[in-house]
């Protein structure tokens, strides 16, 4: 029976898509002094910002690199950023009926923390984990384990709800049930590749799949 669910957050929870992005285009025109490749940026959405940043822009200094990204989104997060259609009716949902709520994210713990708050869903949560509470990243399993240790729980009884193809292989590696958010362009190919039987078309199913 399943009585825990863990969610990513980025993609997943809120909609920082176009954000990220625009943070990408910012840090590629003052660093590279060109547009960057949006498509192959969005091919490696949910692998964790050092990597990335330290892989591409390995010719500069990666906190200069890091703090110009983090301060691009800052400035623009609370304008531009929104929870998904039914994500806050789900997780009232969820919450009431007493199942244990968890986050683990490719994203940094002082900035998820930061953004839970300003997006008025921290209270929903009673354990996160973060990339750097983590010595092995997604698609290893280890942050989901930790969640799962920390709420209590076992890998039988809880789901992963994520967006990215690193979300559904740490589920896969750690033996949790994987579930697809499919409100993103690769949402179908993502289900195909990784044989994901649950693809939520918005949040709000959820509470069909656990009933």
């Amino acid at each position: 029976m399943i009585n825990t669910v863990i969610f990513d957050f980025d993609g997943t929870l809120a909609d920082t898509s176009g954000l990220v992005l625009n943070s990408f285009k910012h840090i590629y025109s003052k660093y590279h002094n060109r547009k960057c490749d949006e498509e192959y940026i969005l091919s490696i959405f949910g692998e964790p910002l050092e990597i990335t940043l330290r892989r591409e822009f390995a010719d500069f200094k990666f906190e200069d690199v890091m703090t110009s990204y983090r301060e691009y989104q800052n400035d623009k997060f609370e304008k531009d950023v929104k929870v998904f259609d039914t994500v806050i009716e789900t997780l009232d949902y969820l919450k009431s009926n007493n199942f244990k709520l968890g986050i683990a994210t490719s994203r940094l713990r002082a900035s998820t923390l930061w953004a839970l708050k300003v997006l008025k869903i921290d209270k929903y949560f009673e354990v996160l984990v973060a990339v750097d509470d983590v010595i092995k990243h997604k698609p290893n399993k280890e942050a989901l384990i930790k969640v799962i240790n920390q709420l209590n729980s076992s890998t039988e009884s809880s789901l992963y709800v994520g967006d990215s193809k690193y979300d559904m292989e740490c589920a896969l590696n750690a033996e949790v049930t994987p579930v697809l958010v499919g409100w993103h362009s690769n949402s179908k190919s993502l289900a195909e590749e990784y044989n994901i039987k649950h693809i939520l078309d918005k949040m709000w199913d959820l509470t069909e799949l656990l009933k």
